[in-house]
């Protein structure tokens, strides 16, 4: 453990279990999508796991609202990606999303939804209130390219002021660009910098989840880097980040033990409440 942070378990899941992503609940509670299980369940503040919904397909992207969370759920390579909302009685199906072939991480800014593609290289728009869906945003930078086979492209994706911010797992880089362009006018923000998922603080700060390297990075606005949490401190696999939206000093991370398409199935996945 470093000095810069401390580090709680809250839950855990058996050997086997994916936990991809997650998003705030009610009651101060988190919402994790499981991939493994095609499930999200819904996480008490003392840890207590509950179903909170099943789905046909592996779901990946979680966005809250005020009613629930939106989810993305499909087969990686296949067609037939979805959009369900999760709420207080289960998923409810929103629209199908033809364009998706990887659909990953997403980010809510208003009324639109913003949705990677770690497949194709490319960011979705939709409009869960109109049941449509557009491609947004697409660029090489965003591609997979050569990194060796199931290295996602474009990962995770979060709304700061006027940017989109976007982290490319398979090229190491964190990218932005400003929301009301469909250009691709790609800025750089971070090269060298493995990351998945991730969450912006209001004063700019990222933190984000260096999967395969096992920690949570906090990026500052200058460019400066900090490791903040790590394998001693139980993090393994590290997926996604989320801030509190009731308490800016602390971050929740899930991690899935094992790498995704890893034969062995020994170790937790696990959701961790970092104070930093």
């Amino acid at each position: 453990m470093t000095e810069l942070s401390a580090v709680e378990i809250v839950a855990e899941w058996e050997p086997g279990t994916f936990a991809e992503n997650l998003a705030p609940g009610p009651g101060g509670s988190w919402l994790v999508t499981l991939t493994s299980h095609r499930r999200v369940d819904r996480v008490a503040p003392d840890g207590t796991r509950t179903v909170a919904a099943e789905l046909p397909a592996m779901p990946t992207g979680i966005a809250a609202d005020a009613d629930g969370a939106f989810v993305v759920s499909g087969r990686i390579g296949e067609a037939g990606w979805r959009l369900d909302h999760v709420g207080e009685h289960g998923a409810e199906k929103v629209c199908d999303l033809p364009e998706l072939r990887f659909g990953n991480g997403m980010a809510r800014s208003g009324d639109r939804l913003f949705v990677a593609d770690s497949a194709r290289g490319l960011v979705l728009t939709v409009e869960p209130g109109a049941g449509r869906s557009t491609v947004w945003l697409e660029h090489e930078l965003l591609t997979p390219g050569d990194a060796a086979e199931g290295v996602p492209g474009v990962n995770g994706v979060a709304v700061h002021g006027e940017h989109l911010y976007l982290t490319s797992t398979a090229r190491a880089l964190v990218l932005r660009v400003p929301l009301g362009d469909t250009g691709g006018e790609l800025e750089t923000v971070a090269e060298q910098l493995l990351a998945d998922d991730f969450d912006i603080h209001p004063d700019g700060r990222m933190f984000l989840a260096t999967h395969v390297f096992d920690g949570v990075v906090q990026l500052a606005p200058d460019g400066t880097r900090r490791d903040l949490a790590g394998l001693a401190d139980g993090i393994e696999t590290s997926t996604a980040v989320a801030l509190d939206p009731h308490d800016s000093t602390r971050a929740w991370v899930t991690t899935a033990g094992e790498r995704f398409g890893s034969p062995h199935r020994e170790k937790p996945a696990r959701l961790l409440r970092l104070t930093v």
